[in-house]
């Protein structure tokens, strides 16, 4: 079953149960099989498909790119600029600059209505949905490793901390 823009499964529920977590993660992958389909593994993958890769990790690693992604992604609905900017603390500039990105790149369409005041909504496309399954293991890798990157951060923000105070 390939997903069109009119119909996108919601796999992210705010709130969940560690079941519904294992049942989404076996529908997100079973969903999205198909994509694997006639593909090489990433040893024997050529060249262009690297390229493409690069291309795609270089759109998505830019500042606040993969939050707006999986805020998007999780939420399956239409979400309005403001609420993007609260829930990624980007400022105006970079947000509007990496939902152009987005856009540009087909993941993400834009929908502006003629309303005073005007209200414009952002919501990911079909490609970008696709991109469920790598998402679902994200989610779950840092469901498993929580803690450890926890302890990491606060690390990182207390040796940050310290480095400030001894200035």
């Amino acid at each position: 079953m390939r997903p069109t823009d009119e119909e996108v499964p919601r796999f992210f529920q705010s709130e969940h149960s560690a079941s519904s977590v294992r049942a989404d993660s076996k529908g997100v992958i079973e969903q999205y099989f198909y994509l694997l389909e006639g593909v090489e593994p990433i040893g024997k993958t050529p060249k262009n498909i690297h390229e493409t890769v690069g291309t795609l990790l270089e759109l998505l690693t830019g500042a606040h790119a993969m939050s707006l992604v999986y805020y998007l992604f999780r939420e399956q609905r239409p979400i309005r600029f403001k609420e993007l900017e609260q829930v990624t603390s980007a400022s105006p500039k970079v947000l509007s600059q990496r939902l152009k990105e987005l856009v540009a790149a087909g993941l993400v369409t834009r929908r502006s209505y003629d309303e005073s005041p005007p209200r414009v909504e952002y919501e990911l496309t079909t490609m970008a949905n696709e991109l469920a399954p790598a998402l679902q293991f994200l989610y779950a890798w840092a469901a498993r490793y929580d803690r450890v990157l926890s302890d990491v951060a606060s690390t990182e923000n207390e040796a940050t901390d310290a480095l400030a105070n001894a200035r």
